[in-house]
């Protein structure tokens, strides 16, 4: 490997040992993401072969992990937990998760006397790689947690009409002979996404280990299936995937007979049609055989794979690659050797930080784990998908203010520039993006600049706003300007870093050490202006000043009209040095806010 290669890995993949209630080693499990947190539900105990259905968080600021405990169904519009199971779905809708299907066992009292069969997700040499105790079988029903209250919930909570109305949609799909409309089969390792309010699942296994050539969706609103239709492929968990993409349709990659590896890739349109096309020629790039295949949606037209590779020699590891959804070209993500060693399996993508959150074990063999079908939360790695130039966003909604000419049109062309990278949420978020970015890019409504330690303005900015934004700072400016010895001069303060807090590390993969450097301060300009003096490379205390102004983190934003500079970043390496350098203000000055979106 080359010298280099891991040294650039260290800025964008970093490593935590996770603590708290870890879950057990476990097979089958489900991680899914919602809200900052991955909840991992049910599997099979690994050492007991116990199934569970127990719920675990963990927190994605803290990676710390917490067994909740979803007491009893004697709390209003609570229900008891669903059966215990693994390989089953679980994805996120709202504030819910919503679990389908899997495989279960039935329990009669005396597990010594039950006998032993062998049950797993076959590969495609026909062999199986572990045991559970017989009696199995297939779950076909959906269950609904609800993360707000932490509990177990009827299926109509989500539209909010209340339990008694389960019962009402359960009989109206119904037919006379007591067999249900447009129900699924039970099956288990199958696949499942999100399309709107509606659960999309496809394909799976059946006890004999065949495929379920079917698909059906669940309307989340009405609370029930509301189609079934042949689907006539082979997938599951083993070999696919399934993931949304922007055009409201969804991606299915399958790749299988691996010592000579076939690919193929479908769009399946949003339902009610559900139309199948297939468009495997049109694919460009040759990823290698991964089993368990993952995808994640990380931008408007990218998906990330990630699944484990097994060579010829036998030694595994774990692999990403991205396709451009668009193109349906694939490339992959060099992650130099970072997970050559270790047992990495799991992963969910975290838009808050535009990460890619992996668990594992860095202690494990993967090749050993992956023949048992074994799944570990031990660890953590990180990696920032920033860093790769993906930016997890919707296409820019129209921004609302007309504004035909002038220094303001001109404003809103460089506003537009970043919102078409960074998204808005809703027409509020995005009125105050404009506005904040408008102000920034005029100076008639600014009286001070921000500059550099070596006296460099970098932006012309309006001092209220920034005392409204960050208050800490303004109040030791405020405290240093009633200091005697600040008296009589035309400075108002200087603002210093706060000392080293309890729990801030001491170093940084992209900082290194801290060190004690020049404060930041408040002094005149030679325009009689006052300035504003922070310590940092001029790049990124732009972007800081543009954060405060708009609330968005953008390591390629413009310096102002004004200036008429280059852009802060042009690459992807310069955007990951500007986001290392606002890093180190953001936690120099405790703008905390800023260091947990970095």
């Amino acid at each position: 490997m080359p010298a280099g290669e891991g040294d650039l890995t260290e800025l964008f993949i970093r490593s935590f040992k996770c603590t708290g209630d870890v879950p057990p080693a476990l097979v089958g499990s489900s991680v899914t993401y919602l809200d900052g947190y991955a909840y991992v539900f049910g599997g099979r105990a690994l050492h007991s072969g116990k199934l569970s259905n127990d719920m675990y968080a963990c927190d994605l600021r803290t990676y710390n992990w917490r067994r909740i405990d979803v007491g009893t169904a004697e709390i209003e519009g609570a229900i008891d937990a669903p059966s215990p199971r693994f390989f089953h779905s679980c994805t996120a809708f709202k504030h819910y998760m919503v679990v389908f299907g899997g495989m279960g066992l039935d329990t009669d009292g005396d597990a010594a006397e039950t006998p032993v069969e062998r049950t797993a997700i076959q590969d495609d040499r026909n062999q199986q790689s572990f045991q559970v105790r017989s009696s199995k079988t297939l779950l076909g029903d959906i269950a609904v947690f609800d993360t707000r209250a932490e509990r177990w919930v009827g299926r109509r909570a989500l539209d909010n009409k209340g339990a008694d109305a389960d019962k009402a949609d359960a009989d109206k799909e119904m037919h006379v002979d007591g067999t249900q409309t447009d129900a699924p089969s039970a099956r288990y390792a199958h696949l499942s996404t999100l399309l709107g309010s509606r659960l999309l699942v496809v394909g799976g296994q059946d006890l004999e280990e065949q495929y379920v050539e079917e698909l059906n969706v669940f309307d989340l609103q009405l609370g029930r299936w509301v189609l079934r239709s042949p689907f006539p492929r082979a997938v599951g968990l083993y070999r696919s995937f399934i993931a949304s993409v922007q055009s409201g349709s969804t991606l299915l990659y399958s790749n299988y007979s691996f010592a000579s590896v076939k690919r193929a890739l479908y769009r399946l349109s949003a339902p009610p049609d559900c139309t199948l096309q297939e468009v495997s020629d049109q694919l460009d790039g040759s990823p290698p055989g991964l089993r368990f295949p993952r995808g994640h949606r990380i931008d408007p037209r990218t998906l990330l794979m990630s699944g484990t590779l097994i060579s010829t020699e036998g030694h595994s590891e774990l692999s990403l690659w991205t396709l451009d959804a668009t193109s349906l070209r694939w490339q992959p993500v060099r992650c130099g050797a970072k997970f050559r060693a270790g047992s990495w399996n799991q992963s969910v993508v975290d838009p808050r930080s535009n990460t890619l959150v992996l668990f594992g074990d860095s202690r494990r063999d993967l090749t050993y784990d992956y023949q048992r079908r074994r799944l570990n939360y031990a660890e953590i790695r990180v990696v920032d998908l920033r860093a790769l130039g993906y930016l997890r966003a919707s296409r820019a909604p129209e921004l609302p203010l007309s504004i035909a000419s002038g220094p303001l049109a001109a404003a809103r062309t460089a506003a537009t520039g970043t919102l078409t990278q960074q998204g808005a949420k809703n027409a509020s978020e995005t009125l105050g993006f404009e506005v904040g970015a408008q102000l920034l890019h005029f100076p008639l409504f600014s009286d001070a600049e921000v500059a550099t330690s070596d006296g460099s303005c970098v932006a012309v900015v309006n001092s209220g706003l920034l005392r409204t934004r960050w208050p800490n700072q303004a109040q030791q400016w405020m405290d240093a300007s009633r200091s005697p010895s600040r008296r009589g001069s035309q400075t108002e303060g200087i603002v210093r870093p706060s000392s080293n807090r309890a729990g801030r590390p001491e170093s940084s993969l992209l900082s290194g050490d801290y060190e004690e450097t020049e404060p930041a301060s408040v002094e005149p300009s030679s325009n009689g202006a006052r300035r504003f003096v922070i310590d940092g490379s001029r790049e990124a205390i732009y972007v800081l000043v543009f954060y405060l102004y708009t609330g968005v983190i953008d390591p390629h934003a413009r310096f102002g009209l004004h200036q008429g500079a280059e852009a802060a970043a042009q690459d992807e390496l310069g955007a990951v040095r500007v986001l290392g350098d606002l890093l180190v203000i953001a936690r120099k000055y405790d703008i905390d806010t800023l260091a947990l979106q970095i």
